[in-house]
């Protein structure tokens, strides 16, 4: 995070510096010609005049004793050969030159009579040459470029604070603690990683999850049947009765076929996981949906019933998942009821609501979020059906990639379960 952070103040200072040098550049170029002129420009351009005017006059003697003595500027006249300067200097006198010599107190400008073949030397105190930046402007531009550094790292807090934050959450993630979550902000520069980040860790969470439920049901409910099959295996060797003997054969072979079926519910969960970008959404029609899932569930055993209340019933979804979603819910109520299923189709502003009622037991509270969970079961003591306690977590994975919800609740018509399916319309 350091590198970062050295790498934007490092950026920020070499880039304001760099528009900072080109601006003032740009700004001295254009504004040249409006520059004031210096003092010591002004003196020779006023020796200048005073030179051209004395060459021309006749009388430069009387200009000369009427020169005021209180003036701090004083004017005298040489011969050109009378001239202590080098030849070089007088050189450029006579090419028009201005030669400018400074004593520790006075600046002596020299000036070339060509009319009169004189040296007009015009002696001023000591002047210097305005610098074009005053202190305060330095000043100035230095609280400038401060302030937009300034400005800037108080633009880049909130994202390096943010940063610093993903990174300790990614850390933590790896070290293990796969419920860390990053609280997002709504005004975060990176709220949409943040967002990924959090969605990532709860799928991956949900998935180390799965992998430690597969794991227990692998372990528990493969057990049993392996060891009634070792078991059996055993005995059938020293059977010798052969209808006793077809008997213990047939045994092993319901073992077997238990396992099997068990071993086929984890393929179907993990095949199901790896199917999330494999929806084919079209427009399904849900009240012919549902009426194809209640026939297939028919029998002399239970009671189905079915009313829709909602003028439209079409929905884009993935009829194959939508429909497996369905049959589950339904075949839930037909195991764990009492033979009679009440199936209702609703539509509010925003969702449809598909809700399944049965006359069993009810499932107690604090069960409701776990049975959604593979390989869990709620307890049913009236109840003869065994099963592995994959249905209910293969729905709430459908009903996920639908953005759909899925509540548990007690029915008030039939005392049992309701399994209540908010179906987003606009999906």
């Amino acid at each position: 995070m350091r590198y970062l952070l050295i790498s934007l103040v490092g950026v920020t200072i070499l880039a304001t510096a760099s528009l900072g040098w080109l601006f003032d550049r740009v700004y001295e170029q254009y504004q040249q010609d409006q520059q004031p002129l210096t003092s010591i420009e002004m003196a020779e351009a006023l020796g200048r005049d005073l030179a051209i005017a004395m060459d021309k006059t006749s009388n430069t003697d009387e200009l000369l004793s009427n020169w005021p003595n209180t003036s701090d500027y004083n004017i005298s006249l040489s011969a050109i050969d009378e001239a202590e300067l080098p030849q070089e200097l007088i050189q450029q006198l006579k090419q028009g030159e201005v030669v400018i010599l400074a004593t520790q107190n006075t600046q002596l400008f020299h000036y070339y009579l060509s009319v009169k073949k004189q040296i007009l030397v015009l002696e001023s105190p000591r002047l210097t040459q305005i610098n074009q930046y005053t202190y305060q402007q330095y000043m100035l531009t230095l609280s400038f470029y401060l302030l937009l550094i300034l400005l800037f790292l108080i633009w880049a807090f909130p994202l390096l604070k943010q940063l610093s934050s993903l990174r300790n959450a990614a850390k933590s993630f790896g070290n293990g603690k796969l419920d860390e979550q990053i609280p997002a902000n709504s005004i975060s520069y990176i709220r949409d990683i943040e967002l990924e980040f959090n969605t990532m860790a709860r799928r991956i969470n949900s998935l180390v999850g799965d992998v430690k439920l597969l794991s227990t049901a692998v372990s528990h409910d493969l057990r049993t049947p392996l060891a009634r099959i070792r078991f059996g295996l055993d005995t059938l060797e020293e059977v010798v009765d052969d209808k006793h003997r077809n008997r213990l054969q047939q045994k092993l072979g319901k073992d077997v076929d238990e396992m099997t079926l068990l071993v086929e519910a984890l393929l179907n969960f993990a095949r199901l996981d790896q199917q999330t970008l494999t929806l084919k959404k079209v427009s399904v029609a849900l009240v012919e949906l549902i009426n194809e899932c209640i026939e297939s569930k028919q029998s002399e055993k239970v009671e189905i019933g079915f009313s829709c209340s909602a003028s439209q019933t079409r929905v884009i979804a993935d009829r194959n998942y939508l429909k497996m979603v369905f049959n589950n819910i339904i075949q839930n109520a037909i195991n764990y009821g009492q033979g009679k299923v009440i199936i209702t189709l609703e539509s509010d502003k925003n969702s449809f609501i598909f809700r399944v009622s049965d006359n069993g037991k009810g499932i107690a509270v604090d069960l409701r979020e776990q049975i959604v969970k593979p390989f869990i079961r709620a307890a049913q003591s009236d109840s003869n059906y065994k099963g592995h306690g994959v249905g209910l977590a293969i729905v709430k994975r459908v009903l996920d990639w639908h953005n759909a919800t899925l509540v548990i609740g007690d029915s008030k018509e039939l005392s049992g379960a309701e399994f209540k399916v908010l179906l987003p319309k606009n999906n």
